[in-house]
């Protein structure tokens, strides 16, 4: 397929189906029984993060049904922290300090190369400054098709190359570690068929790499550089896109079940855009519970923020059971018994994908 020219990147809630289990029931129906994982942030009034919370403190409701909340796990980069574990104001036996960031280079016009130069820039600035020693990053990117030029890690030289080669647009790493290790592997779960033949578009990718990201069981931050995404089957009048990319809605839908929020930064750093330039890239964003980067006459201040925003959360498990071969999109509502607390959520999930 040849890809048009781009014209065109927390209570975050977010959901992860684990495992499908049959179940009878008594009439001979079956269903299938899932865990889904949620991550939240919970702030007061000021915007600070409130510590400390466990199952019992959450209330979260599928069709105003409550559900019953099985584990809590608190993911920090422990800037919130700051006391003698003995004494820290949360449970520390289910405190992690894991986080998992994924920058992603979406090849734009040859006269806004400059933009993504500057972009490495502060990818580099990220990595060498402000990711912590349990951080895990991945740099991946799409020109013909979805690439990956550097798997989970938190080696900085590694990161370093892994860039310089996104640059390049070359033609990335293909295979898996060969030995196990602790940090996660895209390409041991990345569908290979489909990454070489079916990502011809921006959306194709994000699909394909958020599905390759499932099996890891926490939230991921995937940093989208882009000048904006326009697809063949989509129509644009007086500068707006008319209708929605095909690929549009997979993409998202994958995203928000393998747990990834979006944070795009549009590459054209012109303040008056017609729409169709950030229509897709705000849609990814709102619809992840990221954050839309409209215009930016540098990208620290954007990776800055991710990496603020980032900086703790809730992960939240619960089961759920739906009819057997049933697929859809369900609501959730989470909340905390405290009414004083404010959290923010992804509206729902998609389920039987």
């Amino acid at each position: 397929m040849k890809r048009i020219s781009t014209i065109l990147l927390a209570l975050l809630a977010s959901t992860a189906f684990a495992q499908t289990q049959p179940q009878p029931q008594s009439f001979g129906e079956k269903i299938d029984v899932n865990v889904v994982l949620l991550d939240a942030v919970v702030t007061d009034s000021r915007g600070r993060q409130i510590l400390g919370l466990g199952p019992d403190d959450f209330v979260v409701t599928e069709n105003g049904v409550a559900q019953q909340v099985q584990s809590v796990d608190y993911f920090t980069n422990r800037r919130m922290v700051d006391a003698p574990e003995s004494k820290a104001p949360v449970k520390v036996e289910r405190t992690r300090d894991d986080r998992y960031f994924v920058l992603f280079f979406d090849k734009p016009e040859g006269t806004l190369m400059n933009r993504l130069v500057h972009a490495r820039a502060a990818a580099l600035d990220f990595v060498n400054n402000r990711m912590k020693p349990t951080d895990l990053v991945a740099v991946a990117g799409h020109d013909v098709r979805f690439k990956v030029y550097s798997e989970f890690t938190s080696d900085k030289k590694q990161l370093a190359r892994a860039l310089d080669d996104a640059m390049a647009f070359g033609r990335g790493i293909m295979d898996a570690p060969a030995t196990p290790s602790a940090a996660p592997s895209i390409l041991r779960h990345v569908d290979t068929k489909r990454m070489m033949s079916h990502t011809g578009t921006t959306l194709e990718a994000l699909e394909v790499l958020a599905d390759a990201l499932r099996p890891i069981k926490a939230r991921k931050e995937l940093v989208l550089f882009s000048a904006g995404i326009l697809t063949l089957d989509q129509v644009v009048k007086n500068g707006v896109a008319m209708n929605r990319s095909r690929f549009y809605d997979a993409a998202v839908s994958a995203l928000n079940t393998a747990d990834v929020s979006v944070y795009a930064a549009n590459l054209i750093d012109v303040p008056n855009l017609a729409p169709v330039f950030h229509q897709a890239l705000e849609g990814l964003a709102g619809e992840t519970n990221g954050e839309y980067f409209r215009f930016s006459s540098t990208f620290t201040g954007p990776l800055r923020r991710v990496e603020e925003m980032t900086s703790g959360y809730y992960l939240i498990s619960y089961t759920t059971k739906k009819p057997h071969g049933a697929a859809g999109f369900q609501k959730v509502q989470v909340g905390v018994r405290n009414r004083e607390f404010k959290v923010r959520a992804r509206e729902g999930y998609s389920f039987g994908s």
